[in-house]
């Protein structure tokens, strides 16, 4: 909604590069002689009640600017208009809708078989003028938009239209005629902002992928600038960094320029070894087993890991392990120290079993298990 305090006579619009469309040939709407001086300019609603007219009670009124609120609901494209006219601490208080047959924009022009707006059938056009405390069940008339123009950057400037309804299916009319008009706008000097992130996405093809990204831009005057990008998204990437070049314009030509990265990776080589040879402290039982970590790329690894070791040929002392290690291409050595949970390890044989799991874009195991020699040390 768009609240108008103070509104101007429009001038010079062609200078401003304002598109103004000129009244329609063939108005239908006439409305009768009153002995209200009707303005020529400025914002105003203008009603002429015939008499038995339950809607504006057979007399002539007017709102301007000057003496009422004024709010409209119509933006640019909008097929419909919806205004409230105000006076004082609701002295008054009137509400007008215009609207065209659903699916079509507001245009110049002749509309007529209106209905209510809020009823009206499909192919109709929409009319409803109520206010005061009254309105109309279900009326009929017609309406005619006179004069629509909108400054390059979006903003209403003239909105001029006269209307004949009928309520209940009577003869008396309620004519009228509404007209919106505003300043034109300072010039629209501001760019929009883009707004761009980075995009990485794994891929199991060695050579690329396609990629689907996101670009919007806002701006302060325009509700959805253009945005362009080349490559397009759904484009194909290859494997690697690639430069995304975007721009943005906004309805009076405001341009912006911006850059991000699409990252596509190839398929991850990843897996996990141990060292057969491991050592155990004899006078603590602590064992320590290694190996060696194979990525491709850097990655952050979590291993867990089980050592199992039969003692006296009766029982297993079982111990477990846990580390997290950064993997570095083409390999990084690790290992992980541990005591039994039942147990003291001693030198001799065990079986070791290790699960690595690496995550970035998606997550990779791998998985190794051995029979090792733990050796003893002081």
């Amino acid at each position: 909604m768009k609240s108008f305090s103070r509104l101007r006579w429009i001038a010079l619009a062609a200078l401003l590069g304002i598109m103004v469309v000129a009244p329609s040939a063939g108005a239908s709407v006439v409305i009768p002689v009153g002995n209200v001086a009707v303005p020529t300019s400025g914002s105003f609603l203008y009603m002429n009640s015939q008499s038995g007219d339950y809607i504006g009670q057979g007399i002539e009124q007017l709102y301007t600017s000057a003496n009422s609120n004024v709010t409209i609901d119509f933006p640019q494209g909008s097929g419909s208009l919806n205004a409230t006219m105000i006076q004082g601490s609701y002295a008054h208080w009137w509400y007008v809708s215009i609207a065209a047959p659903y699916g079509q924009p507001l245009a110049v022009g002749s509309y007529t078989g209106a209905f209510r707006t809020s009823f009206r059938p499909a192919g109709s056009p929409g009319l409803d003028v109520n206010g005061d405390g009254r309105g109309c069940n279900t009326l009929t008339g017609q309406f005619d938009l006179n004069e629509l123009s909108y400054a390059p950057s979006g903003e209403l400037l003239v909105f001029d239209a006269t209307f004949e309804q009928h309520c209940e299916g009577g003869s008396p009319a309620l004519f009228g005629r509404i007209r919106i008009e505003n300043p034109p706008p300072p010039p629209d000097v501001s760019p929009p902002t883009l707004n761009l992130s980075d995009v990485s996405v794994e891929t199991s093809d060695t050579s690329g992928a396609n990629v689907w990204y996101s670009a919007t831009a806002t701006d302060d005057r325009d509700s959805s600038p253009t945005v362009t990008c080349t490559p397009l998204s759904g484009s194909f990437f290859r494997v690697g960094t690639t430069t995304v070049n975007c721009q943005a314009k906004d309805r009076s030509g405001n341009v912006a320029t911006g850059t991000f990265i699409v990252t596509v990776f190839g398929p991850l080589q990843f897996d996990v070894t141990l060292n057969i040879q491991g050592m155990v402290v004899s006078k603590t039982g602590v064992a320590t087993v290694s190996g060696k970590l194979s990525c491709s790329r850097a990655i952050p690894v979590y291993l867990v890991g089980t050592v199992r070791q039969l003692f006296a040929n009766r029982v297993y002392i079982t111990g477990t392990f846990s580390v997290q290690v950064n993997c570095s291409a083409p390999s990084t050595p690790w290992n992980a120290t541990l005591i039994g949970d039942n147990g003291r390890f001693g030198s001799g044989s065990a079986t070791v079993t290790v699960d690595a799991t690496g995550c970035e874009l998606s997550c990779h195991a791998a998985s190794a298990a051995a029979s090792i020699k733990l050796n003893a040390s002081k």
